[in-house]
């Protein structure tokens, strides 16, 4: 039976949907091969979580390192997305975009592929929730939302897909460091979701 190895959590804000888990290498944004619709997706050094909600709230993540497929899950989610992350710095944390660090970067085990597993529950209720007075008021709905990502290794041996070179930075940024900022040029292609109508 896996182990669960550690876990990190953080109530990030979405940006255009978007929330991230990075790794300690990490040094540029990719983007799902489509336009459809998705809960997830992963590449090197990071995971893409895509809220329901474009902005204006904060859902809670939770990020789980295990040392092989996590258990079958039985709780009430309504959606499940998976993925393949190639990992060169054993590390993930999570992130929102261009912002600061939220939480110190968790060891997920050796450089290599691992699978991906996201669950996400609270989104009809986020999307019902949007645009009422309950939205507008000072704080932000916070946890209504909310993701549940586990990974685990899918190969023992470090490997790097084909044609990607491997970089390393030699100093990595501590938490609370910058990310690096992005132009609309580099925004990862994702269908529109509620909220992004009213940006413009």
């Amino acid at each position: 039976m896996a182990t669960l190895l550690s876990s990190i959590d953080a109530t990030p804000t979405p940006d255009h949907c978007m929330v991230t888990i990075i790794g300690g290498d990490f040094d540029a944004f990719g983007h799902p091969d489509t336009n459809a619709a998705v809960l997830c997706w992963a590449g090197t050094e990071q995971i893409q979580l895509f809220s329901e909600i474009s902005e204006g709230h904060r859902p809670h993540v939770t990020v789980e390192a295990w040392d092989g497929p996590a258990p079958t899950d039985t709780g009430e989610w309504e959606a499940h997305g998976h993925g393949e992350l190639h990992s060169t710095s054993g590390t993930l944390g999570i992130s929102i975009f261009d912002e600061k660090m939220l939480t110190p970067f968790m060891p997920i085990g050796a450089p290599g592929t691992y699978t991906v597993d996201v669950h996400a529950t609270g989104r009809r209720q986020i999307r019902a929730l949007y645009g009422k007075p309950a939205w507008f008021a000072d704080e932000l709905p916070t946890g209504i939302e909310r993701f549940r990502v586990r990974v685990w290794p899918k190969r023992s041996i470090a490997s790097i897909s084909p044609g990607e070179p491997h970089r390393t930075v030699t100093s990595p940024r501590p938490p609370g460091g910058p990310l690096v900022a992005l132009s609309s040029a580099t925004v990862p292609s994702q269908t529109a979701c509620a909220g992004d109508e009213d940006r413009g």
